[in-house]
């Protein structure tokens, strides 16, 4: 039977009581298909470390534009959120077939849970809203990836069924909004409907305003001590779009160590990488540098011992081509402190 555990929706406070680590990220600013298999089915994995935007449903696109089937990189919809926001991940309904839902699954990479301190952040955004209002699901599985794995309801955003005054077409009491898309029809989760995170849209018509990538998260206690996949389901008959964008998972790193990169500038990039990657730091005073890299069970995978190094911006190459691909924790220690942050290789 599946689980319903947790419903209401909340703007996101990562100055929570959930530790700083950063355990899975994405704000799809560039192209995800470096990490990401889109239109391509998850393979019922255990612990795999590749993302995937996968068409189950099979419907056309009803809409003139030509959309993908799948979820796909696109531009945020609201102008707002195209000031600060460089890409989502998008998904269309627009089949303009009445009874059949779409089935697009949006599946993270395996996620290692330590404690009960790990929670799930993310920003989502119907391109109409109340009109034509996508819903969607955000799920978990618990062992493999597998599209039909995914029996954990973390969250249910309600989607439109009908316009029923249509004298007041910008008021949210005029509609009816689907509840089955909810958990608790008493406080569903409809965006705009508290009068925040919409926009008026120009050119469109009054019924229709544009929905503004809104904050939220949810507690992931109840996985503490599982690796779980994290799937974001699009399944909404004949409306338009939806945008999830900024993906992130923060709870107590498998190594333990903290990402306390507030110490002094420490980058790595091309992230992701799959050969060489560059080293920056910027040292507060000299100092002897090493430079490791761990896996997601918090085994030491490299280490290279940079030696003394004087203070100010500096830069080492380092290769990753013998690593296997999958997300690690990259770590810098010195005599200023440790800092560490993520990087993933292909």
């Amino acid at each position: 039977m599946k689980k319903l555990l947790f419903v209401p929706a909340m703007l996101a406070t990562l100055g929570a009581s959930a530790q700083n680590d950063t355990l899975l990220f994405s704000d799809f600013n560039t192209d995800p298909s470096v990490y990401m298999q889109i239109g391509i089915s998850p393979p019922g994995n255990s612990n795999d470390q590749s993302w995937y935007s996968y068409d189950v449903d099979q419907l056309p696109d009803g809409s003139p534009s030509g959309r993908p089937g799948e979820w796909f990189w696109t531009q945020a919809y609201a102008p707002s959120d195209t000031l600060t926001a460089q890409g989502v991940m998008g998904s269309n309904s627009w089949t303009n077939d009445g009874v059949n839902r779409v089935e697009n699954y949006l599946v993270t990479a395996a996620v290692q849970i330590v404690d009960n301190q790990a929670t799930l952040h993310w920003k989502s955004a119907p391109y109409q809203t109340p009109r034509y209002l996508d819903g969607y699901k955000v799920l978990v599985s618990t062992t493999i990836n597998d599209v039909s794995s995914f029996s954990d309801t973390l969250f249910v955003a309600g989607e439109y069924a009908s316009l029923d005054n249509g004298n007041l077409p910008n008021s949210y009491g005029s509609y009816t909004f689907d509840p089955a898309a909810t958990v608790n029809p008493m406080a569903p989760f409809i965006h705009g409907m508290d009068g925040t995170y919409t926009e008026f849209d120009p050119t469109s018509d009054s019924s229709r305003l544009l929905g503004v990538l809104r904050p939220l998260t949810v507690s992931l206690a109840q996985y503490a001590g599982q690796t779980i996949y994290i799937c974001f389901l699009h399944n909404d008959i004949d409306d338009n779009l939806i945008s999830v964008d900024d993906v992130l998972v923060l709870g107590t790193a498998p190594n333990g160590i903290a990402e306390n990169n507030n110490v002094f500038e420490f980058d790595v990039y091309p992230n992701p990488a799959s050969d060489m990657i560059t080293v920056k730091y910027d040292l507060p005073s000299a100092s002897d540098v090493v430079f490791s890299i761990y896996d997601v069970t918090g085994k030491l995978v490299r280490s290279e011992n940079l030696g003394q190094q004087a203070s100010g911006m500096q830069s080492q190459k380092v290769s990753i081509s013998e690593l296997a691909a999958g997300v690690y924790q990259a770590r810098l220690q010195t005599s200023a402190g440790t800092v560490n942050t993520r990087i993933v290789k292909n």
